[in-house]
Order: C-alpha cells, then sequence, then structure tokens
C-alpha cells in the first residue's frame, strides 16, 4: 500500500475482486456489497440507501439527463457571457448542444459506501458509452465517522472497475514517527475501470488547459472522515497538514485531497436525519458544502424524520422536492420512504 508523504510513489492496483456474486447492476455493471455490521450502524444497508441505490438502477437515463444538466450549468457558470455565446453552443444534427463539464460529488454518512458505488457505477457506465467526453463525475468524496473508513475502502476495493484513482484519508490518523503515516497521509491506488477504452488526448473534449491540448478527466474517489457541522475545524487541520507537506507533493495531488475547503455539485445522502440532534450539523454540513446550483439527493425514514426537519431546512435557506413514489421500487412507495431533491433558495 503506497502511502503519499514525503515521497510520492507509483499506485498500487487493489487486490483483485473476490468471486462474489454481484448485489444488483447499473447499466449492466455489477455491484458487489456484503453488509458488515460488526462495523456499527453504517455497516447495514438501510432502507433509503437501497431505495435510491434501485433508483439509479431502474431510472439510470433520467438520473443521467439529470446529471449532464447540472454539468451544462456548470459550464455556464464558469464562463464569462461573450465566451458562452461563442464556445459553448454548437450545433449538431440540427439541434443546440450545450458544452458541459464533470461534477465534483459528495456523499454524507456513507456509511459502507454502496450508495457512492452505485453513482460510480453510472458514471463509469457513461464514460464507457460516450468516449471523447467527459465523465459525469470527475471527483467523489465518500464520507464518514472514521471508524467506518476502513469499510468504506473495503466496498471500493472490491467495485475497482467503477473508479480510476482513489485516496484514501484519515484525518485523525496519528503519525508513527517515520514521516510515512503522519496525520493526514493519504493511500493512494490505481482502479481498474478500464483504460482500453479510453480514446487518445487527441480525441478528447473534456477540457483544455493554457497550452490549448485537451486531456481526459479520470474518475477519481476519495474516502475521508467528516463530522457533520465541524467542517471549519477540519478545514484547519487539513491546511495545517497541507502545509507540512509543502514542496513535499504536487499540486494535483493537494488539489485532489482539499476535500473540506470546496464546494460540491452534487450531493448524495441516505437515512441521514433519523434523530433530532443531527438536524443542525447535517444541514450545516450541506450548507458549507453547498454553492447556489448543487442539487443534494437525501433519502429519508419519514417515521424516524420529523417534520422539524424540514422546517429547519427552509430556514437555512433550501428548498426541496420529494420525487413522486412512481419513481421508487413497490416496496418504498407510501408514507414511510422519500428521495429528496434539495437545492439553495436562489
Amino acid at each position: 500500500m503506497t502511502t503519499i508523504g514525503h515521497n510520492r510513489t507509483p499506485h498500487l492496483r487493489p487486490s483483485p475482486t473476490p468471486s462474489i456474486s454481484p448485489f444488483l447492476f447499473i447499466n449492466k455493471i455489477p455491484i458487489v456489497f456484503s453488509e458488515d455490521w460488526d462495523t456499527g450502524i453504517g455497516g447495514g444497508l438501510w432502507s433509503t440507501g437501497l431505495a435510491i441505490a434501485k433508483y439509479f438502477e431502474r431510472h439510470a437515463d433520467i438520473v443521467t439527463t439529470n446529471l449532464i444538466g447540472l454539468g451544462r450549468v456548470k459550464c455556464t457558470r464558469n464562463t464569462n457571457p461573450d465566451e458562452q455565446q461563442l464556445n459553448t453552443r454548437l450545433q449538431e444534427n440540427g439541434k443546440i448542444c450545450v458544452k458541459r463539464e464533470a461534477l465534483t460529488a459528495l456523499e454524507l454518512g456513507s456509511g459502507n459506501g454502496f450508495l457512492s458505488v452505485c453513482l460510480l457505477a453510472l458514471n463509469a457506465s457513461f464514460k464507457k458509452s460516450h468516449p471523447g467526453e467527459p465523465p459525469l463525475i470527475e471527483k467523489l468524496v465518500v464520507t464518514d465517522m472514521v471508524d467506518h473508513i476502513s469499510l468504506i475502502e473495503k466496498t471500493l476495493h472490491v467495485n475497482s472497475h467503477v473508479w480510476e484513482e482513489m485516496y484514501v484519508r484519515n484525518l485523525a490518523e496519528s503519525g508513527s514517527g517515520d514521516g510515512e503515516n503522519e496525520e493526514g497521509a493519504m493511500n493512494s491506488y490505481f482502479g481498474t475501470l478500464s483504460n482500453d477504452d479510453t480514446p487518445n488526448a487527441s480525441d478528447c473534449d473534456c477540457d483544455r488547459g493554457n497550452d490549448d491540448t485537451t486531456t481526459c478527466k479520470k474518475v477519481t474517489v476519495i474516502a475521508a472522515e467528516h463530522r457533520w457541522g465541524e467542517q471549519e475545524i477540519e478545514s484547519i487541520r487539513e491546511e495545517e497538514s497541507k502545509t507540512r507537506r509543502h514542496n513535499q507533493q504536487s499540486n494535483e495531488i493537494d488539489a485532489n485531497v482539499a476535500i473540506h475547503n470546496q464546494k460540491y455539485d452534487f450531493i448524495i445522502g441516505s437515512d441521514v436525519a433519523y434523530r433530532d440532534h443531527l438536524h443542525a450539523p447535517l444541514i450545516s454540513s450541506l450548507l458549507h458544502f453547498s454553492h447556489e446550483h448543487t442539487v443534494s439527493l437525501i433519502g429519508i425514514t419519514m417515521n424516524d424524520t420529523k417534520p422539524k426537519f424540514f422546517d429547519s431546512l427552509l430556514e437555512a435557506g433550501f428548498r426541496y422536492e420529494r420525487l413522486a413514489d412512481h419513481f421508487m421500487e413497490r416496496e418504498f412507495r407510501g408514507k414511510n420512504f422519500g428521495i429528496f431533491a434539495i437545492q439553495r433558495c436562489r
């Protein structure tokens, strides 16, 4: 296992995926998963986690279309009006086509990494079927309490076919004194999302640097600790850790691991508001990580989430909409479960 510390050494591929029957398929891409309740409550598959996974599975085309739309909004947001008129609209086959950018995504309270793997599978399917285009998602940060990071890492490892690079970070990790495993150090891996289908750089239309050369986005996943409502403290620790490694790592690594000092385009979470005392810190994290166009897709079990959670969302400046029941599997339809799209009021 390679630790990014004083020197950047080559990535290692994770161990081959064991022979386990897939839990489900998303666009024919298998998802390997098994529960591990010994880790704690996050080790199991909670109801709305499965509900969102089934939504990704059954309505992959709708989710993909929505993520493409977010990518177009992101591109427009990052382009000045003159460039937007000149560069972002192309005439293709008689249709107006708007350029887009790959998204950054975040999962809060992941537990076991299952839902993130499902999202990555959707992303991998798109990447394989749309060579030469940017992926739907270029970076996904998977977070939970520190005692769940190893389980998240395990789930990501056995599904290495849906990502290209992975960094596993534990901000609470104490150093060994030899400089190799200092606090904030990262273990990095190559996944097995096939590079055979990736076109040459000259064939890609992902993004252009100052030298006008074209490069394709890699799909990077980061597993890291995040305590809801404590992002300011974690940002300080992150900056301190980065300062200690100043001039010892590439700027690319620093950009990849700076997870608490940025906004995300798409946020997911399941069964994250099941206790009243979790509402304020959860909403605090949503506020911190959201910009005005961020969409959060949150699964809620209505029996254990009181109406005041939604009141608190409104008070914090969010609006929300519940997905129609017909988008959910029959077992989740009715009053007990809901998938909510949450966004800042503009």
